[in-house]
């Protein structure tokens, strides 16, 4: 039997075009974003790292959280130029673990289509002093994973990531409780959820497959036709990460707030979620 993993769901990361243009949605979604942060690394064709085309922000709450990366100097290398091509939206899915080292001596026994763990730091403000946010990634191949990209990831100093001054937020936001997956062909979606996880699925009355990881959260599994008919919207291409769930302190004063800045708040029977158009393209689905 292989050996257990212990992770939790950490965050989403959505990839678009503009950082700008999708920061600004987020903010009329009531979500504090922190400061934008550069992202660098190896580039083709040099031995040196530098500078990326990218930056990201991130929607902080008390358990996991939003990022999001978009563009902000198109001179420069994008490492993202593949997934923003086939849609801007929902690509990464992050799994918190204790150890990257230990995750990945367990993931190996079940599979040799994840990386081993690479050490990654970016600089940012604590407190008027930069600081080097350290973490250790184990990302997915992506020839293996055609929804979009896993990590398996070590916070190395997560107070520096989560600061008091950005988890409060205008709409009451507190966690990220689940990341919504869609594909056609759900066994084989499954069995590389099995394998990222470390669980079996449970089967729902409500013909949702859920994945729970053993330090918490969520991972659902719909059929895209299923998908499409619960919120009215069909992903450009599937399999992808199609939605999340966050919870609120009062989701009723969360939808008050984003319709005063003119964003709908759909609902069917108890479900209530923002359609694609407002969140930078997956279903941001709301609950307390």
């Amino acid at each position: 039997m292989a050996s257990p993993l212990k992770a939790s769901l950490d965050h989403t990361g959505a990839i678009v075009e503009d950082l700008a243009v999708g920061a600004a949605r987020w903010e009329k979604l009531g979500f504090t974003l922190s400061p934008q942060s550069r992202q660098s690394g190896r580039m083709p064709g040099r031995d040196e790292e530098g500078p990326w085309a990218t930056a990201n922000r991130c929607a902080i709450f008390q358990r996991g959280y939003l990022e999001l990366i978009g563009v902000v100097d198109a001179g420069c290398f994008n490492p993202w130029t593949r997934f923003i091509g086939r849609f801007e939206g929902l690509h990464l899915l992050a799994l918190r673990v204790a150890n990257a080292d230990a995750a990945y001596a367990a993931l190996s026994e079940r599979t040799d289509t994840l990386n081993p763990p690479v050490q990654r730091a970016r600089r940012l403000d604590v407190d008027g002093t930069i600081e080097a946010m350290r973490f250790r990634n184990i990302f997915s191949r992506d020839e293996a994973y055609p929804e979009g990209r896993y990590i398996v990831l070590e916070h190395q100093t997560p107070e520096f990531l989560w600061q008091r001054r950005f988890m409060s937020h205008p709409n009451g936001a507190q966690a990220l409780s689940a990341a919504l997956v869609c594909a056609d062909d759900v066994p084989a979606q499954r069995a590389r959820l099995e394998i990222v996880t470390g669980v079996s699925s449970q089967n729902g009355t409500d013909g949702i497959e859920r994945f729970f990881p053993s330090g918490g959260g969520c991972i659902e599994l719909h059929a895209t036709a299923a998908f499409e008919k619960r919120y009215g919207w069909r992903p450009v291409s599937t399999p992808c990460f199609a939605g999340v769930e966050v919870s609120f302190a009062s989701r009723e004063q969360a939808r008050t707030l984003m319709a005063h800045n003119g964003i709908a708040v759909k609902t069917r029977g108890d479900e209530w979620f923002v359609t694609p158009s407002d969140t930078n393209g997956f279903i941001l689905r709301l609950t307390q």
